[in-house]
């Protein structure tokens, strides 16, 4: 299995299709209300972990959360 990220980053393809390892933290917009994090909110992600199935997590305030919820802002820039 090839991953495209380890504990502390993940690679992206930026819109310009550029390839960027981006580090923790990673600052994200929750795009979907999941447990106490509300719609709109600026986060950070601490750390990224694989589930069962491969699905990207991301540590946020302590919790995991899929990366489906959450959008990379473009302030991101490292």
């Amino acid at each position: 299995m090839v991953h495209y990220f380890d504990t502390y980053s993940i690679l992206v393809i930026t819109k310009e299709s550029v390839i960027r390892r981006l580090y923790t933290p990673i600052e994200v917009l929750c795009i979907d209300s999941v447990d106490d994090l509300e719609y709109g909110a600026a986060l950070f992600v601490d750390e990224v972990f694989p589930d069962e199935d491969d699905i990207l997590l991301y540590k946020i305030k302590g919790n995991l959360y899929a990366y489906k919820h959450f959008m990379i802002t473009t302030s991101s820039n490292q």
